[in-house]
């Protein structure tokens, strides 16, 4: 065995540690089918990442990948794994995984379709281990349903208008996006059929509304919203201060529509009852937790899923609230220059991806000035 192979097999043996036993066992499957140690630790990545969004999405209660259970992987929904997609494609991150013991300038990148279908390959062998291949001690799957399947994965690389022309039915336009925000805090009520419905309705349209307007006037990812502290608010500015993917310290802005929501819901924060050091600004309660704490990314993506439905557009997600944002800013402001700075894109490429969004408006807008 060369000198390289033995490093790999020694890596492989490490990291695979790091990883559920279930995933232990995925790449025995695959070390008796001989494929080589740094093939299975290109596994061990693509995992990796999946894990690790997870985790920081609240798609799972484990903080640690070893503790993510075959349940939290039987939950995804297509539509989950659509949205892990979408990340990939505008992803910037440094890549931290135990698989990289330093960040280096090299390791921060955008993904190319070729990369991300790679990525969903790997996921899509492992969905297919646990769900037809391996059994338990009664002859069962692993996994009683396989998510990856109804994933499919294109051959070639997708250009940016037939990226575009997926999302576009997924989000807001134009007056959709003060629409959606309004029926938050005085619409939705009518679709609560009991009283419970619609006191905690009551209890929480406040907040609802201000963190889907402060992400639909900002264009911020939801991890970015909910790690909020008071001290990060500039409310005199109309600014907010963040730390990007990355650990990028940025600084961006939002509208001042999105700022009435903001601080109507700061009048009333105190009715969650924080503790005197709780800094969070958006709070939440919960069984055995009276004195309100910081909300959680799953508890949000449950909100917008429940808003939009009773809205009419199902599709719509947190994640499709900040495409929402791109898309309005560069039909009112045809700088992508500007938003790419607003987003925290590091490539203009990436912001690019929205402007195509915009082509049936602008056709529109073309033929009412002839």
């Amino acid at each position: 065995m060369s000198v390289s192979k033995q490093r790999d097999a020694l890596q492989l043996l490490q990291t695979v540690q790091m990883f559920p036993w279930y995933v232990e066992q995925f790449i025995e499957h695959k070390k008796a089918k001989k494929h080589s140690p740094s093939t299975l630790l290109g596994y061990l990545r693509d995992i990796s990442f999946l894990f690790r969004w997870m985790m920081a999405e609240g798609l799972t209660s484990a903080r640690d990948m070893r503790d993510i259970s075959l349940a939290d992987l039987n939950g995804l929904k297509k539509e989950t794994l659509e949205g892990y997609i979408l990340y990939l494609q505008e992803s910037h991150l440094y890549e931290r995984s135990a698989l990289l013991t330093k960040p280096t300038r090299s390791s921060r990148r955008e993904y190319s379709e070729r990369t991300i279908s790679r990525k969903i390959s790997s996921l899509k062998s492992l969905f297919h281990y646990l769900s037809a291949l391996a059994e338990d001690e009664n002859g069962n799957p692993y996994l009683t349903r396989n998510v990856l399947a109804k994933i499919e994965l294109e051959n070639t690389e997708l250009t940016p208008l037939a990226r575009a022309h997926a999302i576009r039915a997924k989000i807001l336009i134009d007056e959709e996006i003060y629409q959606f925000v309004e029926f938050i805090y005085n619409g939705y009520l009518a679709h609560c059929d009991t009283p419970k419905k619609q006191h905690y309705h009551m209890q929480n349209r406040d907040r609802d509304a201000a963190l889907v307007a402060l992400i639909l006037s900002g264009g911020f990812r939801v991890s970015e919203i909910i790690s909020l502290n008071l001290r990060d608010l500039a409310l005199e500015k109309n600014q907010l201060k963040l730390v990007r993917k990355g650990r990028v310290e940025d600084a961006p802005f939002f509208s001042d529509w999105g700022k009435e929501y903001l601080v109507r819901y700061l009048q009333v924060r105190g009715k969650y009852n924080p503790a005197p050091h709780e800094e969070a600004v958006f709070l939440a309660t919960s069984p055995g937790k009276p004195q309100g704490h910081r909300i959680e990314v799953r508890s949000v993506q449950k909100l917008v899923k429940k808003y939009a439905s009773a809205f009419g557009i199902p599709d719509l997600s947190v994640h499709k609230l900040r495409h929402s944002f791109a898309t309005q800013f560069l039909r009112l402001n045809p700088d992508p220059h500007q938003l790419q700075a607003q987003l925290g894109h590091s490539k203009i490429e990436t912001t690019m991806q929205y402007a195509h969004v915009l082509e049936d408006a602008l056709s529109k807008a073309v033929n009412r000035t002839t």
